[in-house]
């Protein structure tokens, strides 16, 4: 089992606010590219729809209340993987939040998206940070982050 994981932030929000924000995926609708709003088709449980001509999603496959959200892809993407989101309280209004992939990849596989997996759970990571530290969880450039690590890495990968 290969792991990419992003380092711990801390959010001055309670686990089960962060929870309810990373298990339901409606609530990510408003942070897709105006682009591709139309060609995107989210619930609750999962997003999908055409990216750069491929039919790609991630479902919620898991959830375990106010500590992890776990995520698989569904049809269109290169590698089976899993997007995990750990939380761990630190206090009553504070958690801890990391973000990993876990995958199983040969060698070459490996060789090739090893490092831009990275990139993208190294870059959400610091985004999420960063919207942190503007005070913006939830809005703005939190939002603004968040999408264009996902876009600008995504098209790397796949």
């Amino acid at each position: 089992m290969d792991k990419y994981e992003g380092k711990e932030i801390i959010i001055n929000s309670p686990s089960s606010v962060l929870f309810t924000s990373f298990s339901d995926l409606t609530l990510f609708s408003e942070r897709i590219p105006a682009e591709y709003r139309e060609k995107v088709t989210v619930t609750k449980d999962s997003v999908s729809g055409d990216i750069n001509g491929m039919n790609m999603g991630l479902e919620v496959i898991e959830r375990i209340p106010n500590s992890k959200v776990i995520m698989k892809p569904q049809a269109g993407f290169p590698i089976d993987f899993s997007l995990v989101f750990d939380l761990k309280d630190v206090n009553i209004s504070q958690t801890a939040v990391k973000i990993s992939v876990e995958t199983n990849m040969n060698f070459l596989t490996r060789a090739m998206f090893g490092g831009k997996i990275q990139q993208i759970v190294d870059k959400i990571s610091d985004q999420i940070a960063k919207g942190i530290a503007n005070q913006s969880f939830g809005e703005g450039s939190f939002n603004e982050g968040l999408k264009d690590a996902i876009n600008g890495n995504l098209k790397d990968v796949v």
